[in-house]
């Protein structure tokens, strides 16, 4: 005989919480958020180092046009700079200039020892260095007269530390923007300031006469005396440095050969 087997009792329904919520609540308002990223990008994507190029009256830093044509950065040190090409321009080899002089002073601008073609024992006597030197009935200088600046984002003045180990960019001013660099630093020096105690905004722009000119404008005045510090630092420490030294032939051809010469 079958057995008749025992209904089961309906299961009884059991509630289940539900999740509790692990979002934290934003601790700034929307406006300073997009303001504390902005300062964070800024650090991030701050440029590591490298050369400043003027090129065709772009504003570039490598390869990457800087929007605008322009940056803000901070003027930590700077030399006068002199270089004279004895071989004529070619965009698709890289050379260094023949002759070639750094100082802090006009009167001690004498070709550097590591000028394969010195054409003076001093700038002040060279025939290079005067005027309609350049040839083709024009007025302007066979050896370029400059100034290479070493500067550092304006980023950094959110800390001293950040001004002690970020790189410098480097960037010969074009003979035609050398009055404006002056202009700057005068300026400066006029109210009693060194040029590393302002954020300046550096640009390009176009120029009827000589295509492009390079431009400063003072935009804040450093008051974080920490950060100045650390600028000074950096200023004085620059100051110690031998005077730079382009490339040999020889170091380029070997870079060119896919080579680790310096540059």
């Amino acid at each position: 005989m079958a057995t008749k087997e025992t209904p089961k009792a309906p299961e009884t329904a059991v509630a289940v919480a539900a999740p509790k919520s692990t979002a934290v609540a934003m601790p700034v308002n929307w406006r300073d958020r997009m303001k504390q990223v902005a300062v964070k990008v800024a650090e991030v994507e701050a440029p590591s180092g490298g050369f400043i190029s003027f090129k065709s009256g772009r504003l570039n830093i490598g390869d990457q046009v800087m929007p605008g044509d322009k940056i803000e950065c901070i003027v930590v040190d700077y030399l006068l700079h002199n270089k004279y090409f004895n071989t004529p321009y070619n965009p698709k080899v890289q050379s260094s200039p023949g002759c070639y002089a750094f100082a802090r002073e006009e009167e001690n601008m004498e070709p550097s020892d590591g000028a394969e073609d010195p054409q003076a024992d001093h700038c002040a006597e060279c025939p290079m260095n005067e005027w309609e030197s350049a040839g083709n009935g024009g007025r302007g200088k066979a050896c370029t007269n400059s100034r290479r600046l070493w500067v550092l984002p304006a980023s950094v003045v959110n800390g001293p530390d950040k001004v002690r180990v970020t790189d410098f960019l480097q960037c010969d001013m074009p003979a035609t923007s050398i009055k404006n660099f002056s202009k700057f630093a005068n300026d400066c020096a006029a109210s009693g300031n060194a040029p590393f105690q302002f954020i300046v905004e550096m640009s390009v722009k176009p120029h009827p006469t000589s295509l492009f000119q390079v431009h400063f404008k003072a935009l804040e005045q450093i008051k974080d005396e920490a950060v100045l510090e650390a600028l000074a630092t950096r200023n004085w420490k620059r100051s110690q440095d031998a005077f730079p030294v382009y490339p040999t032939k020889e170091e380029l051809a070997e870079k060119a050969a896919g080579g680790s010469a310096k540059y």
